[in-house]
């Protein structure tokens, strides 16, 4: 409603998305945009989503919301034939996302946070601006109450379900009050460091992959090998994530499966090169697997896994169901088998150990350990190995806050 406000004399369409999640209050914020709008003698549009059930499923709810209301502002963005969509993300945003983003493991362009201006997501010819990016929340209240700005507060932003309301209402306040007054400064000025520093990698890599005689790939630092291999997943439409990444930066010439029907390789110069997987060879021999909100499920080597994650009370465990700490585990796994050099930790004991000296110990059959199933948290570490105890790593603590169910049908 500031960012309306300090824009009401420039020519602007207002595009309000109504995402009918909260009942009546989604209405009334509807009603005071429309009504402002028309007190300004400004063009609205107006669009109301209709979830579908089985997108939230496979996506989460806050991903589904976040695509439809894209699309229905690049829609009207197209209709109005308007170049630019303004938010009004601020300053404030900007330190809840290095954090949200710290905890899912980012790299130097995730922790970098928002830019002032940024291509528009499947819309070349439009652009992102947030004018109000360097502003702190207080003062666009101070503003909103100096001008007599009127606005809502959305309930739900206080909701402890969402781990960015307990990271703005937990999180950040107990830095600020324990460790550091100046923890919101602090985080901008890291911000700010952390994204030129990937934005120089990024046009080093673009470079590299342009050149007529590049140095070769093996020389290359890692962070740049990894730019190189993020670009031409980006490319080819394919989710950059970190263990991908991993494995063909360190693995040239073995190829991973990115869906059921294609797998990619790197080569020694660097390059990626697909192929059609073929049902007729051995199945893959790992599998990335990123959570959504719900329940997820997937097939890995004739067995069914599911999970989900949620903060209510700790599920009951029995034959095929285990309890994890999700924040630890995070929201992406490897589903894979043993590999030679595994060390695993299993729950009560000291230490990490060889994995297959666990085998040894259990007294699996040596082709049967190859056929074992081993899920991996996204920071690598083993955390399940099926027919074992569960990992040290990610066992309830006193201080979890989310849980992970993990249910799986044995081979």
């Amino acid at each position: 409603m500031v960012l309306l406000h300090a824009l009401r004399n420039h020519r602007i369409v207002v595009a309000h998305f109504n995402h009918q999640l909260r009942d009546g209050a989604s209405d009334a914020d509807q009603q005071l945009v429309e009504q402002t709008a028309d007190d300004f003698n400004i063009p609205i549009v107006v669009g109301e989503w209709e979830p579908n059930g089985e997108t939230i499923r496979r996506h989460g709810l806050e991903k589904a919301a976040r695509d439809a209301r894209l699309d229905f502002l690049s829609r009207m963005a197209r209709q109005h034939q308007c170049s630019w969509v303004v938010m009004g993300h601020h300053a404030d945003d900007q330190v809840e996302t290095f954090f949200w983003r710290l905890l899912r493991g980012a790299g130097g362009r995730g922790l970098g946070g928002m830019t002032e201006a940024a291509p528009f997501p499947g819309q070349p010819s439009m652009r992102i601006v947030r004018p109000l990016l360097k502003l702190r929340k207080a003062e666009i209240l101070a503003y909103a109450k100096a001008e007599g700005v009127s606005f809502h507060e959305d309930a739900s932003n206080m909701d402890p379900a969402h781990l960015r309301n307990r990271i703005r209402n937990q999180l950040l306040p107990l830095l600020r009050d324990e460790f550091h007054l100046q923890t919101d400064s602090a985080v901008l000025q890291s911000q700010n460091l952390v994204s030129e520093d990937a934005d120089c990698v990024k046009i080093l890599a673009a470079e590299w992959l342009t050149a007529k005689a590049p140095q070769p790939f093996a020389q290359l630092h890692p962070a740049l090998q990894r730019q190189v291999i993020w670009h031409q997943l980006i490319a080819r439409g394919v989710e950059p994530g970190h263990q991908l990444i991993e494995h063909l930066r360190l693995h040239p010439g073995q190829s991973r499966s990115i869906n059921s029907a294609e797998r990619l390789t790197r080569d020694i110069a660097g390059l990626l090169h697909s192929e059609k997987s073929n049902t007729d060879k051995s199945p893959p021999d790992s599998i990335d697997w990123t959570f959504h909100a719900g329940w997820n499920e997937s097939q890995f080597c004739g067995a069914t896994l599911r999970c989900r994650m949620g903060t209510d009370k700790l599920p009951m465990s029995g034959l095929g169901v285990e309890c994890f700490d999700a924040d630890r585990v995070g929201s992406s796994v490897m589903l894979r088998h043993w590999r030679a050099g595994d060390c695993f930790q299993p729950i009560g004991l000291g230490n990490s150990t060889k994995l297959q000296d666990l085998f040894t110990n259990a007294k699996v059959p040596a082709a049967e350990k190859h056929r074992r199933i081993i899920a991996c948290a996204t920071n690598g570490e083993i955390f399940w190995v099926q027919g074992l105890r569960i990992g040290e790593m990610a066992k309830i603590r006193p201080d979890t806050q989310r849980f992970l169910e993990w249910r799986w049908m044995p081979v």
